[in-house]
């Protein structure tokens, strides 16, 4: 039976439903056809211009991405609108695109979910729970961000250096993660024994994990103000930037997709060229 693009949107929404994105994103099938036969996937954080061209030099039917590459409204498709050189090269090569967004943000495979594992993190709950209005789809394990607890206390500065280490491996690749534009605001020299993270950009959730008792937030484009005001409650802040907040993530897609059955002899690849815009 062939795979088509329809069917890998069937499996990623097992596991994060249409239906849970936020009304002003916009996630699922964003360019081409669901009853397109594929044969080969290329997993992405981003749909830039170099990814569009490396998912054209796999011979890739599909790109699966987690950022929208339609987010605001294309007003037309001309060669000379920036905002749509991406889906028109999409529609030459036709190459599907998927884009799971925070609708994946509040599943068990949220890059959230991800990080805390990678830093160790035992005891792991939502952050902010999400409730559905249907009670039967509710689940503890559903939400933004996560919270849970290291296995002892350690200072932050060995904690921080262990977990970039960590966070600098952790790629698909050979090639390790840059770890450009990160940054950390707090005493080196106090005790964490609790941690939020929430990739992406976690500012505003500052005041739930102040409330929470995280001694450490780790999240992505955090603001000035979030950061002192985190520091006047106590809590430090680590800030990863966008991209690697989110890319680690990249594996726990490429592992659940290359464990599905029905897409065995199908080739999954995560992206070499997408990479933190930041130098």
């Amino acid at each position: 039976m062939a795979v088509t693009v329809g069917l890998v949107a069937q499996l990623i929404e097992k596991i994060a439903p249409k239906s849970w994105a936020e009304e002003w994103d916009n996630v699922g099938l964003l360019v081409g056809s669901g009853s397109k036969t594929v044969e080969r996937i290329l997993i992405t954080l981003d749909g830039t211009l170099e990814v569009v061209e490396e998912a054209k030099a796999f011979n890739a039917q599909l790109i699966v991405a987690h950022h929208p590459v339609i987010f605001r409204p294309l007003k037309n498709l001309r060669a000379d609108n920036a905002a749509a050189q991406v889906p028109l090269r999409l529609l030459q090569h036709e190459i599907g695109y998927y884009a799971a967004h925070t609708n994946l943000d509040q599943s068990v495979v949220s890059p959230s979910r991800v990080l805390g594992e990678l830093i160790g993190l035992e005891k792991m709950e939502p952050l902010e729970r999400v409730y559905d209005v249907n009670p039967s789809r509710n689940s503890e394990e559903r939400g933004y961000g996560v919270s849970g607890y290291l296995t002892r206390p350690e200072k932050l500065g060995v904690l921080w250096q262990n977990f970039l280490d960590k966070l600098k491996e952790s790629g698909v690749y050979s090639q390790a993660y840059e770890l450009t534009g990160v940054r950390l605001a707090g005493s080196l020299e106090r005790e964490v024994r609790k941690v939020a993270i929430v990739n992406g950009s976690g500012g505003r959730f500052v005041p739930k994990a102040l409330f929470k008792g995280a001694d450490l937030l780790i999240t992505g484009d955090v603001d000035h103000h979030a950061v002192l005001d985190a520091l006047e409650g106590g809590m430090a802040v680590g800030d990863l930037g966008h991209f690697l907040s989110e890319a680690p993530m990249l594996r726990s897609i490429y592992d659940y997709l290359s464990a599905e059955k029905s897409l065995q002899g199908i080739e999954i690849q995560v992206s070499s060229v997408n990479r933190s815009p930041w130098l």
